[in-house]
């Protein structure tokens, strides 16, 4: 047993790490600041962190949620993002183990990439409201590699998968972009990809509940809330995606589709 919980403290310690790149790395993003060979500062005052104040969660708590410099408010996000990722981590690896281990360390690799470019993406999507083509280009690629490769996706089964993204494309369209955003459906491609057709179908359908619980809400709690209000539906998506993985093996409301 106690074998198992080392593995997944390894995991969950990797996820936060990579957490915290994705913190950096969306916040750089279109900036012009560089990603890689840049070290990372407090945006107030511009302090060079050293290694003490880069280790994900404990400088955080270490430093009270301040800058060590000038004593300025550290964003929640950024512990938040790197639990969620250690987390998100932690639940592909144990899929991994029981189900995907055939493909080797290879296909636990690709998972792993696939959910850190989600919650990427997720963020952003928080951030900004838009969903850059470049994370959902590279989301779909990534699926599209790591299927032929470790499961050995057909063509059949590829063109299936892309029933859920067509779905919101078309309510982009019917809509002009009011019900929905395309970027919505560019990351939906990747997701079926990844899930296939009737674990996305589901992923896009949870997405969907969880959405419109988290608008009613903001209806019910927040006074600027309006009906008409933008609310950025990547996050809900990506969630989806996720829980569908994770739970695949309890997903049978599609079971109409085959009947």
């Amino acid at each position: 047993m106690l074998y198992f919980w080392i593995y997944w403290l390894i995991v969950f310690v990797l996820g936060l790490s990579v957490g915290s790149f994705i913190n950096s790395f969306v916040l750089r993003y279109n900036t012009g600041e560089k990603i890689a060979n840049e070290r990372s500062r407090c945006f107030k005052c511009g302090h060079a962190l050293g290694w003490r104040e880069l280790i994900p969660i404990f400088s955080f708590i270490l430093l009270k949620g301040r800058c060590k410099s000038c004593q300025s408010v550290i964003s929640w996000q950024y512990p938040a993002v790197e639990i969620l990722t250690g987390l998100v981590f932690l639940g592909f690896y144990i899929e991994w183990v029981n189900k995907y281990s055939s493909g080797g360390y290879g296909a636990l690799v690709y998972l792993l990439l696939f959910a850190s470019i989600l919650i990427a993406i997720s963020l952003y999507d928080l951030m900004h409201k838009i969903i850059p083509d470049s994370f959902s280009y590279f989301l779909a690629a990534v699926a599209l590699l790591g299927n032929f490769i470790f499961f050995n996706i057909n063509l059949y089964e590829l063109l299936l998968s892309l029933i859920p993204a067509g779905f919101l494309f078309f309510l982009w369209l019917f809509s002009r972009g009011k019900w929905m955003g395309l970027g919505d459906a560019k990351l939906m491609v990747g997701g079926g990809i990844f899930l296939g057709v009737r674990t996305s179908l589901a992923a896009l359908m949870i997405g969907f509940w969880i959405g419109a619980l988290f608008g009613i809400f903001l209806l019910l709690t927040n006074p600027k809330t309006t009906i008409k209000s933008e609310i950025p539906f990547g996050p809900f998506l990506a969630l989806g995606i996720v829980i569908a993985f994770l739970f695949s093996d309890y997903l049978d409301l599609l079971t109409i589709f085959y009947a």
